[in-house]
């Protein structure tokens, strides 16, 4: 019979990042920055000339 909490697995790159809430907080915000700004400059972008009176 193995004990579990003698054998050291080694950790995955990504369960160290799930395991840091501020490389999670860091991330979260730059996509909401990215994503946002992205489609405010879409719309800027693609908005129609609007004819002046």
């Amino acid at each position: 019979m193995t004990d579990v909490d003698t054998e050291t697995e080694p950790i995955h790159w990504l369960q160290n990042l799930y395991d840091s809430p501020f490389v999670l907080l860091v991330a979260g915000l730059l996509v909401m920055f990215v994503f946002y700004t992205g489609w405010g400059a879409y719309e800027l972008m693609t908005l129609p000339q609007s004819t002046l009176p």
